[in-house]
């Protein structure tokens, strides 16, 4: 429940950091007849698979519409591109265009452009490719069609492949979510309703309040207009908390047929001054030289010493396999503090010690 005595109270800006493990999620262009390949990058002379942003955004943004039934924005094609229609849908009706931005270009006019409030780096592997290729085929569905008195044969097909630990950061910027502005040349009229935009290839008509939020009008020059759109603060902290839970449980996944794993096994957050990655950079991870396949995270410490942008404290989860380092633990234990905490911190959740609920 959302404590409505901090509605006035601004929301910081987010970061947050997570360790996953991952088998090749991101595949690329088939190399040599069947053999599809994964995405890769050479780092320090070895090479490493990674995981798109595209296809971060995918797996995020399908994860809050079936866990939050977040609303899809509407499509259109503009030439041979296609785009998201903006005659259609806006910040208010679609929590997709105030999330990930959009760009929704007008023939003889100003491009509409959104940056995207939430940033998202590649998913870049923490162990290196060592060129496994599996083969596979289909040799089930061959065998049934067989035994249905067709003639059939095997399919054959390669995969590069890849398990690996991941690290990702996502990043979320509270002044810039929840509030469009598009600046229009043309005609637009503004009665106690709606307003109504009406130049050459682009009509639309807004409600100046819903449920949602609020939409309104400046003359910023001759027939030029600033079109202002504002969520409700209640409706902004909503799709924020949701955005961070859905990272946090793990976030729905299938490539290639397959069923896979963004679910962190070690997580950092901050509030942070500006909507950066910044532990991103800073942390490692060592395999634990008391058990095998269990790892060790530093840089945290690092980073909270030699980077003013991170908030007074710091959220962080973690697994029997992949801990923070001891050490760092011990020295920054006074700043950490649980995800409930971390929520009330951010001003997106009440204090459960207070609620009567």
């Amino acid at each position: 429940m959302i404590n409505n005595n901090q509605n006035n109270k601004e929301i910081k800006d987010i970061t947050i950091t997570i360790i996953f493990e991952g088998s090749a999620l991101n595949r690329d262009e088939k190399i040599g007849g069947n053999i599809l390949s994964i995405k890769k990058l050479e780092i320090n002379g070895k090479t490493h698979s990674f995981i798109s942003k595209n296809a971060i955004r995918h797996y995020l943004f399908s994860t809050l519409k079936r866990a939050y039934n977040w609303k899809e924005a509407s499509i259109t094609p503009q030439g041979e591109v296609l785009q998201f229609d903006i005659t259609k849908d806006d910040i208010l009706t679609s929590e997709e265009l105030d999330a990930f931005g959009y760009m929704y270009t007008i023939e003889k006019a100003s491009s509409i452009i959104r940056k995207a409030p939430v940033g998202i780096t590649k998913a870049v592997s923490l162990f290196n490719w060592n060129g496994d290729i599996v083969f596979y085929s289909n040799h089930d569905l061959v065998n049934r069609a067989k035994n249905q008195g067709l003639s059939a044969n095997p399919n054959p097909f390669n995969k590069e492949e890849h398990l690996s630990l991941y690290k990702v950061s996502f990043t979320i910027d509270s002044q810039r979510l929840g509030k469009d502005e598009w600046i229009i040349e043309g005609k637009v009229e503004e009665n106690q309703d709606k307003i109504k935009i009406e130049i050459p290839s682009f009509k639309k008509e807004i409600s100046i309040k819903n449920s949602k939020g609020k939409v309104s009008t400046k003359e910023i020059g001759k027939n030029t207009y600033k079109i202002i759109f504002k969520l409700e603060e209640q409706e902004k902290k909503r799709r924020i908390k949701d955005i961070l839970e859905a990272i946090k449980n793990g976030l729905y996944s299938q490539s290639s047929g397959e069923c896979n794993t963004i679910i962190p096994l070690f997580i950092v957050a901050s509030a942070v001054k500006i909507p950066s990655p910044i532990f991103h950079p800073y942390i490692t991870l060592e395999e634990d030289p008391k058990q095998k396949n269990y790892y060790i995270v530093k840089g945290i410490l690092d980073c909270i010493k030699n980077n003013s942008w991170i908030g007074e404290n710091i959220c962080i989860i973690q697994t029997e396999r992949v801990k923070l380092d001891c050490k760092e633990e011990k020295e920054i234990n006074n700043k950490i503090i649980d995800w409930e905490k971390f929520l009330e911190k951010l001003g997106l959740q009440e204090n459960t010690q207070n609620s009567n609920t």
